[in-house]
């Protein structure tokens, strides 16, 4: 760290990489970005010019050459932990986005690493840290709707190649380099807030899963599972890509003393409907979309350079997001075998 600067680098220019980590970074008085890398030498340098970046970079060996004291590592799941891995070596704090990486035994590996590195390891998120999610959570620990009995979570919209820098050749839909569809990609961002938002993790799951809408996809585009929580609490999640038009980022909590609603109205982020008639409305910021581009903060950047900088802990630790990759994992293992699941603990 020079001048009191975070020197980052952003392995991977596609989407995320430009709406999202790209312009947080440059937003921020105390970092400096010193390259970007992609395996596109066109859009490596068309991005690092865009953000004023001075090494555009194709190879991630010259990466690695690069004395820098964090990461954002943007590459498509198959790479995230030889990339992430890589940098904890290197001694560099590491943003992985989700979903954490392709198997539990590498998210096992890049725990170690970053421990063995005495390096933050953090994961992409974003929804813990939604203002809206943050305020439902803060309401629901007051013990005012009593106990959580189940709930329903949506995360849909039309498509990867609706916003992906590369359309319809992206790589979410190749099995080589996405690992895993739309449950992946969407239905862990809701497994993982479901875990954060009732603090426990799940237990076992059932699910099905398939490839209805998308063209030369061999990958998940439609997931639907049934989830129960280590307390007992049941609830179902539907992760897919083929809503048409638009998105549903929707959670419901049906609780004791009432239901509890966040971001299913076009006003209203969130809801609360009490048993004995009563209604409380919250009106917060909109959720981030890829729409938005780098406009609204998604809070991931800020959280994740704040840390460093403190030297406090990062908000969303690998070693806690570990059990929601693993209910993907289930949820992946029941579609093949039409059994239940059991999410292992970590």
């Amino acid at each position: 760290m020079k001048n009191g600067k975070l020197k980052v680098a952003v392995i991977g220019c596609g989407s995320i990489a430009q709406h999202r980590h790209l312009p947080e970074y440059a937003a921020r008085p105390d970092v400096e970005l010193v390259a970007v890398v992609d395996g596109n030498k066109t859009r490596a340098a068309e991005v690092a010019a865009k953000f004023n970046v001075p090494h555009a970079i194709t190879d991630i060996k010259d990466a690695l050459k690069l004395q820098v004291d964090a990461v954002s590592v943007c590459s498509p799941t198959a790479c995230h932990a030889p990339h992430s891995i890589a940098f904890l070596k290197k001694g560099a704090h590491v943003l992985c986005e989700k979903p954490m990486c392709a198997s539990i035994t590498e998210a096992k590996n890049m725990i170690a690493a970053a421990k063995a590195a005495k390096r933050q390891l953090m994961i992409g998120h974003n929804q813990r840290l939604h203002v809206a999610h943050v305020r439902a959570k803060q309401f629901f620990n007051t013990g005012a709707l009593g106990r959580c009995l189940g709930f329903s979570t949506t995360f849909a919209h039309s498509g990867p190649e609706t916003w992906s820098a590369d359309k319809l050749n992206n790589h979410f839909f190749r099995k080589a380099d996405a690992v895993w569809g739309a449950m992946a990609d969407l239905g862990v961002h809701k497994i993982d807030l479901v875990r954060w938002f009732l603090e426990e993790n799940v237990a076992s799951a059932t699910a099905m899963l398939g490839t209805l809408s998308k063209k030369n996809c061999n990958v998940d585009d439609t997931a639907f599972a049934v989830l129960k929580m280590k307390s007992g609490i049941l609830g179902q999640l539907f992760a897919g890509w083929a809503h048409y038009p638009g998105c549903d980022n929707s959670t419901t909590f049906y609780c004791e003393k009432g239901i509890l609603r966040l971001e299913d109205d076009p006003t209203y982020n969130v809801i609360v409907d009490f048993a004995n008639g009563e209604r409380q409305l919250l009106q917060t910021k909109a959720i981030q979309t890829n729409d938005e581009g780098g406009q609204t903060s998604s809070g991931v950047i800020d959280a994740f350079v704040n840390a460093i900088q403190s030297g406090t802990g990062v908000p969303i630790p690998a070693s806690d997001v570990i059990n929601s990759l693993s209910a993907v994992v289930a949820c992946v293992e029941s579609s093949a075998n039409g059994k239940f699941a059991t999410v292992k603990a970590y």
